[in-house]
């Protein structure tokens, strides 16, 4: 609590010292979320790493964000977003700068944001379907520091987005140049207008990594109150990583689906491997790893989902919960999704896993709403051999504001 006191205190003085600036449409803003999970049909296989989780029913905050964003001026914005979650330690995560109409290039952002790539990924977690994003989010790079040029063209249907990135930690601090990333994602509306009831969107992304201390991808199985169940381990000598991948989504009046793609290659350095029992990981060739999924959802009570500026957005009920006898907004989704991190002739097993997520959310409000999931998990070696599998019930209340 302290340690909000002072981050609170220091807010307002900022906008104080802001506001003498000349900041224009000045607000404050936030997010809650709270997570409960409890585990069923947990089954142990073929045993190995899976010997060695724990699955724990438990409860916890998953998001608690406060944010201060505006407009300095008539064409520069900023926003700074603080994460209360992990308790006395504050996480920082978006936090930039942005100034419009710059020739030639349209937007550009600087400081700590979303690298551009996936769809998943990049849509807010106040608007994702599922309380947990899909599993191929294990390539996503998240928020780092960069410079990034963004924009609309062919009269608002596509959007771009270009930045050079430094692979930061979750205080936007480096030192030194190393490990940084090139991205780019191009949305294309293809058919339809932003916030109608039909939609066709596809999309595609990359992202080139150098790294220096070497790269690793693991995940959880869509739930969060749980241990890493796949893990490629720390690959030292990993030389570039490039990422690539493509999406599409869908909106037919109350109903609406979204896949994706993403593909990852290593480029092996040509460094010699050390002999002696490391617990490292060293390529024996360029190593590839993948994952997908595939979703879809229906509004029970009549709503569509929105699309805006390349991603999901805000869904609005008909009608409010208890106003004037609303129901408020009810819909159930379902996703399929894969994550592959095995690579035999790389000589890197990761495992394999596949989420199957049934799911019910009802929307009180346009800011608050209830999310019940469904998740079964099942992980295989580089055999396909099963090596467990496990389901759990999650439930989310959020709100924002």
């Amino acid at each position: 609590m302290r340690v909000f006191a002072v981050v609170l205190a220091a807010t307002f003085l900022s906008i104080a010292q802001v506001a003498v600036a000349g900041v224009d449409e000045l607000s404050i803003g936030g997010r809650f979320m709270w997570d409960a999970t409890a585990w069923s049909g947990v089954e142990e296989g073929q045993g190995g790493a899976w010997d060695d989780v724990d699955f724990v029913n438990g409860i916890q905050t998953r998001r608690a964000r406060v944010f201060l964003k505006g407009n300095v001026y008539e064409n520069l914005k900023f926003k700074v977003v603080y994460d209360f979650a992990a308790g006395d330690e504050l996480g920082l995560n978006d936090a930039y700068l942005n100034l419009a109409g710059v020739p030639g290039v349209g937007n550009v952002r600087v400081g700590q944001f979303l690298e551009p790539l996936c769809f998943n990924e990049l849509t807010s977690s106040k608007y994702i379907s599922f309380i947990e994003r899909a599993s191929l989010t294990a390539f996503a790079p998240s928020r780092n520091v960069g410079v990034m040029v963004h924009d609309k063209a062919a009269d608002g249907r596509l959007n771009y987005q270009l930045g050079f990135f430094l692979d930061t930690g979750k205080m936007a601090n480096k030192r030194g140049n190393d490990d940084y990333s090139v991205a780019a994602r191009l949305a294309y509306l293809v058919a339809g207008e932003e916030k109608s009831k039909k939609v066709i969107h596809v999309g595609g992304a990359f992202n080139y990594f150098v790294p220096v201390a070497g790269v690793r991808f693991r995940q959880r199985p869509e739930v969060y109150v749980s241990e890493r169940l796949v893990d490629t381990g720390t690959i030292m000598n990993a030389e570039t990583v490039l990422k690539y991948g493509g999406e599409i989504a869908g909106v037919f009046g109350s109903f609406y689906l979204a896949g994706e793609y993403i593909a990852t290659g290593i480029a092996k350095s040509d460094e010699d491997v050390p002999v002696g029992p490391f617990d490292d990981v060293w390529l024996d060739d360029d190593g590839s790893f993948s994952g997908f999924y595939a979703e879809a959802g229906y509004f029970l009570t009549g709503e569509h989902r929105i699309y805006k500026g390349g991603l999901w957005d805000r869904t609005k009920p008909a009608s409010n919960f208890l106003e004037d006898g609303g129901l408020g907004a009810w819909e159930v989704v379902a996703r399929y999704s894969s994550l592959n991190l095995n690579d035999a002739d790389a000589e890197v097993f990761g495992g394999k896993m596949d989420n199957v997520t049934m799911g019910l959310n009802w929307y009180l409000h346009s800011n608050a709403r209830l999310m019940f999931n469904y998740v079964m998990s099942s992980v295989k070696d580089h055999d396909d051999d099963e090596l467990g599998v496990a389901n759990a019930f999650t439930m989310r209340t959020q709100f924002d504001f």
